[in-house]
C-alpha cells in the first residue's frame, strides 16, 4: 500500500471518528467524539478543554483553540459570535447564531466557503469540500450522507458528546469544522 493511501485512510479513520457528533459516547467518564463513513472512521477523547485523538490533538485556553488536526497546526480565537484564526495556511472566519434553537454558521474554513446548520434534529451544510445532510436519530447520534467531491456515502454517523458542547458553541463548532472538513 502506498504511502498516499496510508495517509489517506489515516486521515479518514480519524476523520469518522471524530464526526460522531451528537450523544455521548460516555464510558467510565470518558466522552468521544465519533464520526463514521463507508470508508473512514474518526475518534477523539474529549476531556474537559481538550479533545485528543490519533488525528486531533487540541486544546481550549479561554477563547482559543489550539493543537494539530488531521498534520495541520490550529490556532483558533473566538471574539463574541465570530471564530477566526488559521488552520494550516488557510484563514478561518466563520460568524454564528443561534436562532430558534437552530446555530448556523457562515464564512471560510479550510479555506473555503462554508455554511453549517445545527439542531437537536439535523445537522446540514458544507464545510470544506464535504457537503452533510445528518438527521438526528432516538439516541442522539446523526445519521445520513455526506459527499466530498464524489458520489455521496451513506450511512455517515456523528456523535457529539456533552462534553463538547460544554465547551461552548463556537469551540463546538471549530471542533466540528476540523472533523467535517477533511474528506
Amino acid at each position: 500500500m502506498s504511502s498516499s493511501n496510508t495517509q489517506r485512510i489515516g486521515r479518514a479513520l480519524g476523520m469518522t471518528a471524530l464526526l460522531a457528533v451528537g450523544t455521548a459516547t460516555a464510558q467510565g467518564g470518558k466522552q468521544y467524539l465519533y464520526l463514521r463513513t463507508p470508508n473512514a472512521a474518526i475518534t477523539a477523547r474529549v476531556t474537559g478543554d481538550s479533545v485528543s485523538g490519533p488525528d486531533l490533538q487540541l486544546s481550549r485556553d479561554g477563547k482559543t483553540l489550539r493543537g494539530r488536526a488531521f498534520g495541520q497546526t490550529v490556532f483558533l480565537g473566538l471574539n463574541g459570535q465570530e471564530l477566526g484564526g488559521t488552520v494550516g495556511r488557510e484563514l478561518t472566519r466563520m460568524s454564528f447564531e443561534d436562532d430558534n434553537g437552530v446555530t448556523r454558521a457562515r464564512g471560510s474554513f479550510y479555506g473555503r466557503l462554508s455554511e453549517l446548520n445545527l439542531s437537536k434534529e439535523e445537522l446540514t451544510g458544507t464545510v470544506g469540500p464535504c457537503s452533510y445532510d445528518l438527521k438526528a436519530t432516538k439516541d442522539g447520534s446523526y445519521v445520513g450522507s455526506r459527499s466530498c467531491g464524489g458520489a455521496p456515502e451513506r450511512p455517515v454517523i456523528l456523535d457529539i458528546p456533552p462534553a463538547l458542547a460544554k465547551q461552548g458553541t463556537g469551540m463546538t463548532l471549530a471542533t466540528l469544522g476540523l472533523i467535517l472538513g477533511v474528506p
